[in-house]
């Protein structure tokens, strides 16, 4: 097996960049599927609140307290 060099800090600093780069990139694409989709996603989350809600208040008020 041959030995492999460690890498030095100039590749490892290369590397970190990229990565970092590369989060910045995915955040931003995140950011922008959301912004496409963000009115939707808070009418189902209220909907879901408002069913939750439901649920509770039912338990409650008609459930075995």
């Amino acid at each position: 097996m041959s030995e492999q060099k460690p890498s030095t800090i100039v590749q490892r600093f290369f590397r970190a960049c990229l990565l970092i780069l590369g989060g910045i990139v995915a955040l931003w694409l995140a950011l922008e599927l959301l912004a496409q989709f963000w009115g939707w996603v808070l009418l189902i989350s209220v909907i879901v609140l408002v069913l939750c809600v439901a649920v509770w208040a039912y338990r409650y008020w008609w459930g075995g307290r």
